[in-house]
């Protein structure tokens, strides 16, 4: 089309004609293309500006204006009416009964996450270990360096820890109320500990800054790595079931020596691999670990004569296995399929 050779008024009637043509959102979507597309009739016009007459580029340019925002005048009306046309199809093939009674929304029940920690408890009061609690906001002493993680240690930088006051983090794990129960020094120590810890990183689907952690510790004389071992896979059967594929992989923590990661296949994907795996198609559900004898020596224990055992896993990456809830962050959301769902 012809800038310079255009009647206004032939164009304004080809435009009023393709107007009455749409009648639906496909014929909608073809009449915007050809008139406000990048190879449309408007754009193109526009184009041709710069080939006319200073005087009478502004009254074409005034023109092709006042017809551009009739066509996007046009097309945001008829969109508003294909929706609400939408809307209303949808409505009158949905139809409800308001007569009829509602569901009952049920009784209220224990959170995936305090359900999972009732489990681990019960699974480990028949070995004698009682639980115990500890405050969040904790003294760097209990949670760095009772636990042989010096001042010099990458996990006390401010990209990973939260600080409040000096002196005083947010925890970064529960194994600082372990060094609280060790302080006391009292054998046997069989303890349990639940709660929230936090952790200045990004979230993904199996990261979260707060979540919550299980860990217990056990120390007397004469246990074994073997020992540890036992109590685990005992742990995680009775979570997951007999027939859970269980293996450990060697892991490093400051505070125990020699370490391990007891890890399970993802019961989300069975071992295929996902989101919440990491496409590993197996779950690290914790760390483990013999006590090392640094932090035995610490709270004035011989490790030549007594031995402990530490394991520890995130009961919100637990909960989020043993009830098959897709993200760790979901567990957190307040989702009433995942408060309701995973009976077990």
């Amino acid at each position: 089309m012809d800038l310079q050779s255009l009647n206004f008024d032939e164009l304004n009637s080809k435009l009023h004609s393709e107007m009455d043509s749409v009648d639906s959102k496909e014929a909608l979507e073809l009449f915007r293309r050809a008139w406000l597309g990048k190879e449309g009739v408007i754009k193109l016009l526009f184009q041709q500006l710069r080939n006319l007459e200073a005087e009478k580029k502004v009254e074409v340019a005034a023109r092709l204006n006042d017809a551009k925002a009739r066509v996007e005048d046009f097309v945001k009306e008829k969109e508003n009416f294909f929706a609400a046309e939408s809307r209303f199809k949808k409505l009158e093939s949905e139809f409800v009964d308001l007569s009829l009674p509602g569901n009952n929304p049920g009784t209220g029940r224990a959170h995936p996450l305090t359900r999972a920690e009732r489990v681990m408890a019960d699974l480990l009061r028949p070995f004698g270990f009682r639980n115990v609690i500890g405050p969040e906001v904790e003294k760097e002493y209990y949670c760095f360096d009772a636990l042989n993680i010096p001042p010099h240690h990458p996990a006390r930088d401010m990209q990973d820890t939260f600080y409040t006051d000096p002196g005083d983090v947010l925890r970064t794990h529960t194994t600082s109320v372990q060094a609280r129960v060790l302080q006391e020094g009292k054998l046997p120590i069989r303890v349990a500990c639940f709660g929230k810890c936090y952790r200045n990183e990004t979230e993904d689907a199996s990261h979260t800054a707060l979540f919550h952690q299980f860990e217990m510790i056990w120390v007397e004389e004469g246990l074994t790595l073997a020992h540890l071992m036992g109590i685990i896979s005992y742990i995680l059967k009775g979570l997951y079931g007999k027939r859970r594929k269980i293996r450990f992989v060697p892991k490093f923590y400051p505070y125990t020596e020699p370490s391990i990661g007891p890890q399970i296949n993802c019961s989300l994907c069975n071992g295929k691999g996902c989101p919440a795996c990491g496409g590993a198609g197996w779950v690290t559900v914790g760390g483990a670990g013999m006590v090392h004898r640094k932090v035995l020596e610490e709270f004035k224990f011989d490790p030549e004569k007594v031995s402990g055992l530490a394991f520890g896993l995130g009961s919100s990456r637990l909960a989020s296995q043993f009830f098959g809830i897709p993200t760790i962050k979901a567990v957190y959301s307040n989702d009433i399929r995942v408060l309701q769902g995973g009976e077990k």
